[in-house]
């Protein structure tokens, strides 16, 4: 399987190496340092402006920095930090987010659908806010309304997302009854309970391996995304009689005979 050949390729980067037989390495150690320092430089941003503006604006390009390393590990970290699957998984939240209201979720390994379109959301106004910051205290720039706007309104908007990224966190972490947060400082999250239900003895046509990201990916019931629709099985057709001349009658052609 291809994500299990990624997964494979990318053992080097995820933490820890070797984790507990009921967890399974997700989130790798770059993406996690990446995602606290980027909470850490928000936070300072957030709170310094008009009162600490060296500061401020140490926080805004350690953010800029911070984005551009995304952007980039997002085309080539491991499975999880990598935005190939993106666009599938936005067309998931809407339905995601109607069933998580509900109570209603499936397990997900990486991003569910709605921490997809969050993350999506996220950047883009970081991006619109780091950069209007930016433009805001050059030459050219400084005291034109419409950057100044945008870089208000763009900052506002990432408090109030920050707050539903914690409120859908801890929700989330109470319908999977699982710490979320927690996952983020240690990598690893437990795997999904289809594997700690299962007997000691291994099936017979299970393959034995020592990486857990193959083991999840063999028996995981509740993929990143739904798995494709499987065809049905191609039964063998019995031999029959020799087949009927070519020059067959409408109503024979109809009923398929001699096909």
């Amino acid at each position: 399987m291809r994500d299990a050949g990624q997964a494979h390729r990318s053992g080097a980067s995820e933490t820890p190496a070797h984790p507990r037989p009921d967890t399974v390495a997700v989130w790798d150690f770059p993406l996690r340092v990446w995602h606290w320092a980027l909470a850490a430089s928000v936070l300072v941003a957030c709170v310094t402006p008009n009162t600490f503006d060296r500061l401020h604006r140490t926080a805004g390009y350690a953010v800029i920095g911070l984005l551009a390393f995304r952007l980039i590990w997002g085309l080539i970290g491991s499975r999880h930090s990598q935005f190939a699957r993106i666009s599938l998984k936005l067309r998931a939240a809407p339905q995601f987010i109607v069933s998580m209201l509900r109570g209603e979720t499936g397990r997900y390994l990486g991003l569910n659908p709605a921490g997809a379109a969050m993350l999506v959301v996220m950047l883009a106004l970081l991006i619109v806010s780091a950069l209007s910051g930016v433009m805001q205290v050059s030459v050219r720039f400084f005291g034109v309304g419409w950057i100044e706007q945008a870089h208000a309104l763009s900052s506002n908007a990432i408090i109030a997302l920050i707050a539903l990224h914690v409120l859908g966190t801890l929700w989330m972490s109470v319908l999977q009854r699982e710490n979320l947060a927690r996952a983020m400082f240690t990598g690893v999250k437990r795997v999904p309970g289809i594997i700690r239900a299962a007997p000691a003895a291994p099936h017979p046509s299970a393959r034995q391996s020592s990486d857990p990201e193959q083991i999840v990916e063999h028996v995981s019931v509740v993929p990143d995304l739904p798995p494709p629709r499987a065809n049905p099985p191609v039964v063998a057709k019995p031999s029959g009689p020799a087949r009927m001349p070519r020059a067959l009658s409408i109503h024979d052609k109809r009923l398929g005979v001699g096909r």
